[in-house]
């Protein structure tokens, strides 16, 4: 599916009038008193993540240390504050009136009351970890805080159980313990609940899928299907490759991690391998989440064009701005993964008049989910929810809304 994001961006640069010429669409602000390796750090990670979502630095999003002469009150702002001794934050009465979220990051947890300033200690801060010099970590928690990255981080881990499963029940304790929604087949489905479809459920709503590709993973029917369904549902997959195993030729789409002896010990994965598994899911996930949203919009502009209508600009938090046939015009919130009631609230919160619709990908939603939809919509018709892979059907019902 040809990505949106290029079209919208030439229709946001033509528009004169608009008010993405003269300032970003998003914003980030750093405080404290990172070295200068530090912010040139955060300010790559960021900028890789941010061209994940094909947004560029200062025509889409800024990054200034403090908040700068450039700084715009009504541009959604993320400030990453980093820990030192004898802190102050000053701005944070101003931080605290514009409603900016603050990430505090420390050396280590136990400095909080050494290295933050007073205002800050109520705050949950994000421990530095050595390996991360890339500063990924952080990088992706600025993102969920802007709207980019979903705040869960969930994760589905498939294998095949005669293989690997020690290795699978480890990640699943060692990823949540990392603070990562982790699906587990043999964890994550409760008693009496229909096993099947809600593990298709739970992969539709997955960032990353690590795939721990054992000798046989491609012999199972199971992991053939989750491996098959993850690709139509564009979800980023790391491919956990086993010492000696030679990659199949249907994994060519994954992002492959290759593993040599000695980094499995008695069947399970050493603190260094999972350490690295973690931060290559963190890396993936913008990626996996830029990608999918560009698949919705992409279904989205191509029924929008067969009908006759246009793609206008981009609005804030990944919205897109449409005009139907009839001039009528739309703003768009493409949903990643299974849209909720907090998905619903999201599209409203900015308060504007335009017809609003939520363009969802509703294929492996299970019936009782599709059903809660079904009662959302029909309850809140503020918002229309659009099926991405049926928007042409959708919209024609909208003429004349």
């Amino acid at each position: 599916m040809e990505s949106l994001l290029p079209v919208l961006h030439a229709a946001a640069r033509s528009a004169a009038s608009s008010l993405f010429m003269v300032a970003p669409l998003y914003q980030c602000l750093i405080f404290g008193k990172p070295s200068p390796e530090q912010v040139a750090a955060f300010s790559v990670a960021i900028t890789k993540a941010m061209d994940d979502f094909g947004l560029k630095p200062v025509e889409h999003f800024s990054i200034t240390e403090g908040f700068g002469d450039a700084f715009v009150e009504t541009v959604p702002a993320v400030a990453v504050f980093f820990g030192t001794e004898a802190p102050k934050l000053p701005e944070h009465a101003n931080l605290l009136r514009l409603s900016i979220p603050v990430i505090p990051l420390v050396s280590k947890v136990a400095n909080v009351s050494i290295e933050l300033p007073e205002c800050l200690w109520p705050l949950n801060a994000l421990a530095l970890a050595a390996d991360d010099v890339s500063l990924v970590k952080p990088a992706g928690v600025a993102l969920q805080c802007l709207g980019l990255l979903p705040a869960q981080r969930r994760v589905f881990v498939s294998y095949r159980r005669t293989e690997s499963r020690d290795a699978a029940v480890q990640l699943f304790e060692e990823l949540s313990a990392r603070q990562f929604d982790v699906f587990l087949d043999t964890h994550s489905v409760g008693v009496a609940t229909d096993f099947q479809a809600m593990l298709w459920h739970r992969l539709c709503d997955s960032d990353v899928v690590v795939m721990l590709d054992t000798p046989g993973f491609f012999e199972s029917r199971w992991t053939r299907i989750e491996w098959g369904r993850a690709i139509d549902k564009y979800i980023s997959i790391l491919q956990v490759l086993w010492p000696g195993h030679k990659a199949s030729r249907y994994s060519a789409l994954a992002t492959p991690m290759s593993l040599v002896d000695g980094d499995i010990e008695d069947g399970k994965l050493t603190d260094a391998i999972v350490e690295s598994i973690a931060l290559k899911v963190e890396v993936l996930r913008s990626k996996s989440v830029a990608l999918r949203h560009a698949n919705i919009t992409g279904h989205l502009r191509s029924s929008m064009e067969r009908m006759g209508g246009s793609v206008e600009g981009v609005g804030q938090r990944r919205s897109i701005l449409l005009r139907m046939p009839s001039g009528i015009p739309l703003v768009a919130h493409p949903s990643v993964g299974v849209p909720t009631a907090v998905t619903l609230h999201d599209a409203v919160r900015d308060g504007d008049p335009r017809q609003t619709i939520l363009v969802y990908d509703h294929v492996g939603l299970s019936e009782q989910w599709m059903s809660h939809l079904g009662w959302l919509g029909a309850n809140f018709n503020t918002v229309k929810w659009i099926r991405s892979r049926e928007a042409g059907w959708d919209l024609s019902g909208l003429e004349g809304v």
